[in-house]
């Protein structure tokens, strides 16, 4: 899978030092749910996670990669229920404001539109401003706050 200056794929062990890079990065993880990966180890779970959810299908995570540099920027995944989506990405601070999330966000939009879900759904922290922008521009509805403190829930309907 590919968009303008991306593609995606599955993580895999060799993804394991850039992952752990990017997610144990405070600044870039700070407007995450979860905690910065603290060792090695937090990263090599992950990936050992994403590989038993993804076949039972509760839960796909694809790590995004420069096609130029051939380098891991990011992860999105999304989360499938029935004719619903919940996703959520990551990017690396250094690859943060160079329009990526937005690239990666209306990629997925395209993506699961043809897998035939129908709405889409994101909770985003309200200080993360730029994320907020990427949903708008992606066409992605502040619908309401949400039950998590201090975010918001967006809604798309494909």
């Amino acid at each position: 899978m590919e968009s303008d200056r991306l593609f995606f794929r599955t993580l895999t062990s060799e993804d394991i030092f850039r992952l752990f890079e990017i997610y144990s990065d405070t600044e870039a993880m700070k407007y995450r749910q979860s905690k910065p990966h603290i060792t090695i180890e937090d990263s090599i779970q992950m990936i050992e996670r994403d590989l038993i959810v993804r076949n039972t299908n509760y839960e796909l995570r694809y790590g995004i990669f420069e096609k130029e540099s051939n380098i891991l920027i990011g992860t999105i995944m999304y989360q499938p229920f029935n004719t619903k989506a919940i996703i959520g990405y990551s990017l690396a601070k250094e690859s943060w404001n160079k329009g990526y999330a937005t690239e990666v966000v209306k990629f997925f939009i395209n993506f699961l539109k043809h897998k035939n879900f129908k709405i889409l759904e994101a909770w985003v922290l309200n200080e993360n401003i730029a994320s907020c922008k990427v949903l708008e521009k992606n066409h992605f509805k502040k619908i309401s706050q949400t039950i998590y403190p201090n975010s918001s829930f967006y809604k798309l309907f494909l």
